[in-house]
């Protein structure tokens, strides 16, 4: 072997090591593991209509899209879907561009438009593809504490930042709580900028009818201080990410985003899923109504709040964590421990998500291993 090679073999041998000190090795579940972390909160993934849906465009269309939208994969379906989503989710001027996942559009989002703003500030605990979104936008980013709308006014007043994008979740994805878009729009108006707000865990979640973060708190999408971005992943049951914008936005999002135009287009019958999906969706809100409902069950069992959102985080009490996750395996169920870089050091956590999909069984075990923390002095586990 040459020196280069031997090199080469060493940096990487000290980088697995440095990953084992670290316990950040991680392993694959096996599959067909019963997740209870699952993001299929509405059970939409296997709902018989949404199957039907994929099948037929598979048949009609073939399994892929074959190329980039620019290429061999603009179909009607991405067309529909981009029509569909933003009358979904911004009935009022919307224009929509899906893309091959959640991930890709916040990084084509940030990438693009961060650079040209005059501060940026991200809430501490936004999701990663948010964090690389900025780093891919080379420019310096201010990390303000989770919520605190007050740090950021301050600083914007403070610095006299003109023109500054302020990104958000609407519904966090690790601890669950939901976002302050209604002070963080009013800053971002106020000094002429511009809010991103990933609504990804939050359709079919928030709002009467599961419209999102918006609907929540009955706020208008305003195009010309507001980008919203979110995926068809989670509630919806399939694969792809949108983000919805003004004409001129978009036109620039799609002639730049890198993700988008380098990536090949989402195939036949995913794109099919997600109409389906969405049409589901919009003719049954009762949907969302039920998980409210039964999120606000859990809620008040294991964390004693009165919170109708289906992510329940879950972190240290009487019984550690590594216990509670291993009595789950040992019934045949996913719950994992999230540790750090997922979560800071020291906030180590379950993250128990809801859903539509809960039977008896799984029910009845939740009540059998949580018993004790249910039946704890002030039912806190923070």
């Amino acid at each position: 072997m040459s020196d280069p090679d031997r090199r080469s073999d060493g940096a990487f041998h000290r980088i697995l090591q440095s990953l084992g000190d670290q316990g950040r090795i991680k392993h694959l579940p096996p599959p067909g593991t019963n997740s209870l972390s699952s993001n299929d909160y509405l059970g939409l993934a296997r709902h018989p209509e949404v199957i039907e849906a994929a099948v037929k465009a598979v048949s009609t269309y073939g399994t892929g899209s074959t190329g980039s939208r620019f290429l061999s994969g603009n179909l009607e379906l991405s067309e529909e879907l981009e029509f569909r989503i933003a009358k979904f989710k911004t009935p009022e001027s919307g224009l929509g561009r899906v893309f091959s996942s959640g991930y890709h559009a916040n990084l084509s989002v940030l990438s693009i438009f961060s650079p040209h703003a005059g501060g940026r500030y991200s809430d501490a605990e936004n999701h990663a593809s948010l964090i690389d979104g900025f780093r891919m936008g080379q420019k310096p980013v201010h990390i303000f504490p989770h919520n605190d709308w007050r740090w950021v006014e301050a600083h914007i007043s403070r610095n006299r930042i003109k023109s500054p994008l302020i990104v958000t979740e609407s519904l966090f994805s690790i601890s669950g709580e939901i976002g302050c878009l209604p002070e963080l729009y009013h800053i971002a108006k106020k000094h002429d900028g511009l809010l991103v707000i990933d609504d990804a865990h939050a359709t079919g979640t928030l709002g009467p009818t599961g419209r999102g973060g918006l609907e929540y708190f009955n706020l208008p999408f305003d195009p010309g201080h507001m980008i919203l971005t979110g995926t068809f992943s989670k509630s919806l049951g399939s694969l792809g990410g949108f983000a919805l914008l003004k004409e001129d936005f978009r036109t620039v999002l799609s002639s730049l985003g890198r993700p988008f135009i380098y990536t090949t287009a989402l195939p036949p019958g995913v794109l099919a899923a997600s109409i389906k999906s969405l049409e589901i969706l919009d003719r049954s809100p009762d949907l969302t109504e039920r998980l409210q409902t039964l999120s606000a069950t859990w809620q008040h069992r294991l964390k004693r709040v009165a919170l109708k959102t289906p992510i329940i985080n879950l972190k240290k009490n009487r019984i550690p964590l590594e216990d509670i996750s291993r009595a789950f395996s040992d019934r045949g169920f996913l719950l994992p421990v999230l540790r750090h870089p997922t979560v800071p050091k020291g906030q180590e956590c379950l993250r128990l998500s809801v859903s539509l999909n809960w039977g008896e069984k799984i029910e009845n075990t939740l009540m059998e291993i949580f018993a004790n923390q249910m039946e704890g002095d002030d039912g806190q586990n923070d």
